[in-house]
């Protein structure tokens, strides 16, 4: 999603857009990989805009709560979220589980293996995803 779409979302939901909110929302709309409130934080920090991390939580929480957020749980690493994208529909990502960056994967390496369940099931499968957690290169590094 752009800026525009999703300032214009807030808009006609009846929410002004604060600036914590067009902040928040512009680091979500120039990060395509998924972020933590305090990623966004220390963003926002760099950029020397100085807003609170619960007042990024909030505006996180608006934007779930308007469903223009991709919310996802990285075990220890917390929370993470993403402005939804049209391709979420049907991803396939390589995510670091010590980092949280996340790679997509060009082609469906199941759409064979669904077929085949889908015939076996009876169900008429519409959508899928598929997540692998490792090290990324960088944090193997680091490791050793």
């Amino acid at each position: 999603m752009t800026y525009e779409e999703v300032t214009q979302s807030i808009q006609k939901s009846g929410y002004r857009l604060t600036t914590a909110r067009k902040s928040v929302v512009n680091v979500l709309c120039t990060n395509i990989t998924y972020l933590g409130a305090y990623d966004i934080h220390h963003i926002l920090e760099q950029q020397d805009i100085h807003i609170g991390i619960t007042s990024i939580y909030r505006v996180l929480d608006l934007l779930s709560s308007l469903d223009l957020l991709a919310r996802e749980e990285f075990g220890s690493g917390g929370e993470r979220f993403r402005l939804y994208r049209e391709q979420d529909s049907h991803a396939h990502q390589l995510v670091c589980s010590h980092c949280g960056k996340t790679e997509e994967l060009s082609n469906c390496p199941v759409s064979t293996a669904l077929a085949k369940l889908e015939s076996q099931s009876g169900y008429q499968i519409q959508a899928h995803w598929l997540r692998i957690f490792g090290l990324c290169p960088q944090c193997q590094r680091h490791r050793t």
